[in-house]
């Protein structure tokens, strides 16, 4: 029994030594503080999920997400694609506030450079089809900030929402096809789609060390994950041409040009809940109704940036 009072002790002197030596670590400034903080950073792909299906009208022939090879001896090789579209350089403004030296808060704005990411591809000896896809936008974050508060080299924690404000999902599509106009004539289909989001809410983290250069300017690298889902609100084909190809000369095809398609073949809304008929022709001149689908935008990235304290 004897054990256990000088067990105490020794952990109240080990944890009265830590203390002590961390009080030298830590400003111990009190006061209430704004800061501007600027940063650019690049993020990877994470939380990787299926892609949507980026050709409602069957334009292509590419199963929804995947990579598949035909053979000459028609032999077929099947790749499944996953991944986001959260891979990009991202560069940031944000301003906070410290309410006291350990917790703040703070309220950033962010610019999202979407890497081009394929999605979907076919690959035959006659026909040759891919689609790629990228995100560019803005969005606000929202959140706060803990730290330690040490003099030199200091540790930090960031974590909040992500709310995209302003942007778009762009698909590009290419297919072509040999001798589809012809023996010696190839016909290429090229296309270009948007995507507007609904109001849609992420979250992020993140974990930093940040360096004083003097008492109001430091540096800072991090690590920041974000796990973002963003609801489709509609489409909308906003290029469409088609091409033969002969003999090294183009011309575009009659009839098969973006003005030549309907609206409901160019312009869609995504719904979770819709009714159509089975017996009646739809309205072409209506744009098309389709299942709700949410953009996988997750990625995990390094951020580099410089802040600025306003006394």
């Amino acid at each position: 029994m004897k054990i256990i009072p000088k067990a105490l002790v020794i952990c109240i002197l080990t944890s009265t030594s830590y203390v002590v030596q961390a009080q030298d670590k830590i400003n111990i400034d009190t006061s209430q503080k704004f800061y501007f903080r600027i940063s650019a950073g690049y993020s990877f792909e994470s939380g990787k999920t299926e892609f949507n299906n980026a050709d409602p009208n069957g334009l292509t022939g590419i199963m929804q997400s995947t990579d598949v090879t035909v053979g000459a001896d028609g032999s077929v090789n099947v790749k499944a694609l996953n991944g986001t579209v959260g891979a990009g350089v991202k560069a940031n403004a944000t301003i906070g506030y410290m309410f006291n030296p350990y917790i703040g808060a703070e309220l950033g704005v962010s610019y999202f450079h979407g890497d081009k990411t394929l999605i979907g591809r076919l690959r035959s000896p006659q026909v040759v089809s891919e689609e790629n896809t990228y995100l560019r936008g803005f969005d606000v974050a929202p959140g706060i900030v803990l730290t330690p508060n040490f003099k030199t080299i200091n540790p930090y924690a960031r974590m909040g929402l992500i709310v995209p404000i302003a942007g778009e999902l762009n698909i590009e599509t290419r297919a072509k096809q040999a001798n589809g106009g012809g023996p010696g004539t190839d016909i290429l289909v090229e296309a270009k789609s948007e995507v507007k989001a609904s109001f849609s809410v992420g979250y992020f983290g993140a974990m930093g060390l940040n360096y004083p250069v003097n008492d109001n300017l430091s540096i800072f690298a991090e690590v920041e994950i974000k796990n973002l889902s963003i609801k489709s609100k509609s489409a909308e084909i906003t290029e469409y041409a088609t091409t033969a190809i002969s003999k090294g000369q183009s011309q575009l095809v009659p009839g098969q040009q973006l003005s030549d398609l309907p609206i409901y073949e160019k312009q869609f809304e995504f719904t979770d809940d819709y009714t159509q008929s089975s017996t009646t022709t739809p309205n072409q001149n209506e744009p098309r109704k389709i299942p709700t689908q949410f953009v996988n935008a997750s990625g995990t990235g390094i951020n580099f940036g410089i802040r600025f304290t306003i006394n």
